[in-house]
């Protein structure tokens, strides 16, 4: 296992050509529409080390040619259970090729995706994307900043034996389970606080990076602010260790802290393939809570139906398999605070 990671040091040390592998796609002949081009990464991801300002270099820049339909940077090294981290500005383009960051091991998926897809326009949509071949799924992420043309934001994937984890500014927004299933794509849901979705193939977990501009060779597209200091990856741990606030379904509002009249159902949290899971709630007023999980069928399903007592901590266990859980809230007499909500799982 490559433990070097990608990183500043690295650039500076070694060069670009080094580090990453290289090579365009551009228009054909008169008896091919076209051809894969070996090329060198220096060609067309251009920086220097001179900063106008702390972390912003005069050069910093990723250029895709007119004529040129992809230009794909792929790393030579894989990443097993590898952790992206890009801390960029995306293109202001009202339209144009597609961008392509994350990891990918080669073109049109063959043998695991787990990327990002950025489409540009007014606004642009940012999108996850696990697989393999045929085709992976791609779940549009919720509360895109609008900014992103304007500063900085980092982009971070989380890969794991079993799902993977997109983060925006350190937020999760995306979650994509992959077991080995027969029921191809499957969308749970897009809404915030994070899309959570089933890719239609399992990916590899060893893993390149992936920087790719893809299509429209009408006209030069060039990406700005994209410098190698922005860039950070290395391997990670195969098991997830979460820790997380359970969120209302479809908002960004937290369950702790929310007052309840009647009743109120969680976002869902991955639990696949997880040894301990378990929910902590506790609540001004005592109620019923209940436990569901998704099956593959695409409905929810009571797992379990507990008595929740005033002001005491309630730790229950979820003792079997399943994709995903969530948990219903009624309390008895309204209205009720929530004082903890909380999933942990190793």
């Amino acid at each position: 296992m490559n433990s070097k990671g990608v990183r500043l040091a690295r650039f500076m040390y070694e060069g670009i050509d080094e580090i990453f592998y290289c090579w365009i796609r551009r228009r054909g002949g008169e008896d091919f529409d076209e051809e894969f081009v070996l090329d060198r990464a220096s060609r067309y991801w251009l920086f220097d080390y001179r900063e106008k300002r702390y972390t912003v270099f005069t050069k910093a820049m990723y250029v895709k040619p007119k004529e040129v339909i992809t230009v794909s940077l792929r790393s030579k090294d894989t990443f097993p259970y590898g952790v992206f981290d890009l801390m960029v500005k995306l293109p202001s383009w009202p339209k144009g090729p597609t961008v392509w960051f994350g990891f990918e091991i080669e073109d049109l998926f063959g043998g695991g995706v787990i990327h990002y897809r950025f489409v540009p326009g007014t606004p642009g949509s940012l999108a996850a994307c696990a697989g393999a071949f045929p085709e992976p799924i791609c779940v549009e992420l919720p509360s895109f900043p609008q900014d992103y043309a304007e500063r900085r934001h980092t982009y971070s994937i989380h890969v794991y034996r079993s799902m993977a984890m997109w983060l925006i500014d350190g937020k999760v927004r995306g979650i994509v389970l992959y077991p080995e299933h027969n029921i191809g794509k499957h969308v749970v849901t897009n809404k915030p606080p994070y899309a959570i979705a089933l890719a239609p193939v399992r990916p590899s977990t060893h893993l390149s990076i992936l920087l790719d501009i893809d299509g429209c060779p009408e006209e030069e597209y060039v990406w700005e602010d994209l410098h190698p200091w922005n860039l950070r990856v290395l391997p990670g741990d195969p098991e997830p260790k979460f820790a997380l606030k359970l969120y209302k379904h479809g908002s960004d509002e937290m369950l702790a802290g929310s007052t309840v009249e009647r009743e109120i159902v969680s976002h869902p949290v991955p639990i696949y393939d997880l040894r301990n899971k378990t929910i902590l709630f506790k609540a001004s007023a005592p109620g019923v809570l209940r436990l569901e999980v998704c099956t593959l069928s695409g409905t929810w399903e009571e797992y379990k139906t507990i008595q929740v007592d005033e002001d005491e901590l309630l730790k229950e266990l979820i003792e079997h398999e399943a994709l995903l859980a969530r948990m219903i809230y009624r309390p008895s007499k309204g209205p009720a605070h929530i004082k903890v909500a909380e999933f942990l799982g190793t």
